[in-house]
């Protein structure tokens, strides 16, 4: 995953540091709807130039309105701002003209071009994750224009353009509402509901463009605690980018992975309460990254052809739900929350492999309205029982009602490679992880970890280290760590008093800094 060329940085998101004020115009036409993003400072003339370069109307023509009708119309001089005419960011704009056309916008951040990538090999320094072969992984074939055609599943906004951005019968949209019997009262028996797989997918690519992270995560859980049945979790972070090998498709991209507390035991680990996760987010912001999903290990699923279990379903379901938004150009609320499964692998002899997943809108609309319920089923999702004079949907399976759903019918698949032409963010990946119980962090980690960081490196690229950063932040304050993550996002000289505050604390690193850990199983 190395690079010749300079990393790529993720344009700053609105709220980011160094991020430019924009405006977000949504534009409405007969053909469909798209967002328009211009800087703060644009005039009417540029506005609509971008819009032009939308629509194919040119400026002279356009009819532009704050309603469908046409009553309110917007007009100007091409100098004249923006904020006089009444265009704010968050307002709707409709362009009346009949001969308008529209694309969809997926992303808010510039399309960088993404080369076709092959899967995370497996390192000979350590634990890797390792692609999961078999007839069930989702392959690629040629489509037009050179785009990859996925047999299985397409691009969300391929999909929508071609039912003209109508989004009202999606599943996500749907409410899954229970009705309930009144003595001598009109009933309205709640509409039957077919099960479907789900035709697209909202992120196309997963890309572990940190694999040394990757590994050591893989690594601690393979040789610490897999030997005693515990399993581990944590948050990736990272950022999306239009993937071009898709028609409008999108790639997740991860750049590094924080380790919660949580509870080890059982099938999956749990995460417990986080008082630091603000904090990490933060963190996260100003390096221009963002929780792009989840990843966790398991044991072996009871079946071989079985990719998830109903237990894994309903988390990540909720994970979704949880991490979803409204900001899509057609306001359907969607997630691109990302779920990596990693469980032992008998056709690989026993080494772990990574099965990135999502589940579908109407799994995510189903956990949503209560409808799925907790059970002791390792194969089925079950319909929960209604409650006395409630009447919930029949969801039908080829025509017929069950209560017993497979998790198959729920699952989208997500491709996953290793970028061979991005440079990761992080340079290093040698700082103890947070939370674990067996490795503790301690001020003296700090003395030991600028031991052995070469002094011809960039001062930048030294504290190029993702779980050094939150460890300052944690001990030593945020606003250092956050001018550290700020000098590593656009590879800035560290400050040289910021350099001195971190020495003198590593000076006074003890090795008994932190003696107390929570117990084995909880970390």
């Amino acid at each position: 995953a190395q690079l010749a060329r300079p990393l790529r940085v993720p344009i700053p998101r609105y709220g980011q540091p160094g991020a430019m004020a924009k405006v977000i115009v949504r534009l409405v036409t007969a053909s469909g709807r798209s967002r328009i993003e211009v800087p703060a400072s644009a005039t009417f003339g540029e506005f609509q130039a971008e819009v032009q370069n939308r629509t194919g109307v040119e400026a002279g023509v356009q009819k532009l309105s704050l309603d469908p009708r046409a009553q309110q119309v917007v007009s100007g001089s091409p100098s004249t701002p923006l904020a006089q005419l009444g265009i704010v960011n968050g307002a709707q704009l409709h362009l009346t003209n009949r001969e308008a056309s529209i694309a969809a916008q997926v992303l808010t951040k510039v399309p960088v071009p993404v080369e076709p990538e092959a899967p995370v090999p497996k390192s000979g320094s350590g634990p890797a994750c390792v692609e999961r072969p078999g007839p069930e992984k989702t392959k690629a074939v040629a489509g037009e224009e050179g785009k990859k055609a996925d047999p299985k599943f397409e691009t969300f906004d391929a999909f929508l353009r071609n039912r003209r951005y109508d989004t009202a019968a999606l599943p996500g949209a749907q409410r899954y509402v229970s009705a309930q019997l009144k003595q001598g009262g009109m009933i309205k028996l709640p509409p039957s509901v077919s099960l479907k797989q789900q035709p697209y997918r909202h992120v196309d690519t997963l890309s572990v463009i940190n694999v040394p992270e990757m590994e050591n995560f893989i690594g601690y859980w393979q040789t610490q605690l897999l030997p005693n049945a515990m399993q581990r979790l944590g948050w990736m972070y990272g950022y999306y980018l239009e993937d071009k090998n898709y028609d409008e498709g999108c790639r997740a991209v991860v750049e590094g992975i924080y380790e919660p507390p949580q509870e080890m035991i059982g099938e999956i680990a749990t995460n417990l309460d986080d008082s630091h996760i603000a904090q990490v987010d933060r963190i996260a912001e100003a390096l221009g990254l963002e929780r792009i999903g989840w990843i966790f290990t398991t044991l072996p699923l009871e079946s071989d052809d079985q990719l998830l279990s109903p237990m894994e379903v309903l988390r990540i379901a909720r994970f979704q739900n949880e991490h979803s938004t409204d900001l899509h150009f057609t306001k359907y609320r969607l997630s691109k929350f990302v779920s990596c499964a990693v469980r032992p692998d008998a056709s690989l002899g026993g080494l772990p492999s990574l099965n990135p997943y999502m589940v579908s809108d109407q799994a995510c609309a189903m956990v949503r309205d209560n409808i799925l319920s907790e059970s002791t089923d390792r194969k089925h999702c079950l319909v929960r029982d209604a409650q006395t004079n409630e009447l919930i949907s029949d969801f039908l399976v080829e025509g017929k009602p069950t209560k017993k759903l497979l998790p198959d019918f729920f699952i989208v698949r997500v491709n996953d490679t290793a970028p061979k032409r991005h440079q990761r963010m992080f340079t290093h990946a040698d700082f103890p992880r947070e939370n674990r119980p067996t490795q503790p962090q301690r001020r003296d980690d700090l003395k030991k970890y600028f031991r052995k960081v070469s002094s011809s490196e960039p001062s930048w690229s030294r504290y190029a280290d993702f779980h050094l950063i939150l460890y300052i932040a944690h001990e030593i304050d945020v606003d250092t760590a956050l001018a550290i993550a700020e000098c590593v996002r656009d590879r800035k000289e560290i400050p040289a008093g910021t350099e001195m505050l971190i020495k003198e604390s590593s000076d006074e690193g003890r090795p008994d800094a932190r003696a107390s850990w929570p117990p084995l199983g909880r970390g």
